[in-house]
């Protein structure tokens, strides 16, 4: 089964359990109008963990720094002060050979911080560095790039 039809197969099977505690009510309005209601949020005591898209976790890391004044109780400089520790905390763990998960991770909140102050979207940033390098021509040559005709 290819990943989209176990997707797919994922959504059915949801579905399938939430149809199983989906209840039809009718309901009274405020203003004496009855209507047939259909419960499609799982029910207490069923959860199901939904997927995060980049594009969620981004928003969701964006709340969080303005529900903590860090977007305009911070600074540019402060945030990237900021940035400089997490790389500390990824060097370090490259240089034990630990996980990287965690301090890319938290480079990536920091990067998002400072975009956000600026107006730009890690989209934008992203798509602006890989204009700038997809066309270079080059090797790594005792750890340094090389670019063709630096030779």
């Amino acid at each position: 089964m290819n990943p989209e039809e176990n997707g797919i197969h994922d959504q059915k099977a949801r579905m399938d359990q939430l149809s199983k505690h989906v209840s039809n009510y009718t309901v009274e309005t405020v203003h004496g109008v009855k209507q047939d209601v259909v419960f499609t949020s799982y029910p207490d005591g069923i959860t199901v963990e939904e997927t995060e898209t980049l594009e969620s976790l981004v928003k969701r890391v964006q709340g969080w720094h303005r529900d903590r004044n860090l977007i305009d109780g911070s600074t540019d400089k402060d945030q990237t002060l900021k940035l400089l520790q997490e790389l500390g905390e990824l060097s370090d763990s490259v240089c034990k050979e630990k996980d990287i998960k965690d301090d890319i991770g938290d480079m990536l909140v920091v990067m998002i911080n400072i975009a956000t102050r600026n107006n730009v979207s890690l989209l934008d940033c992203l798509t602006r560095a890989w204009n700038d390098i997809k066309d270079r021509k080059g090797r790594m040559v005792d750890g340094i790039f090389v670019k063709e005709g630096d030779k």
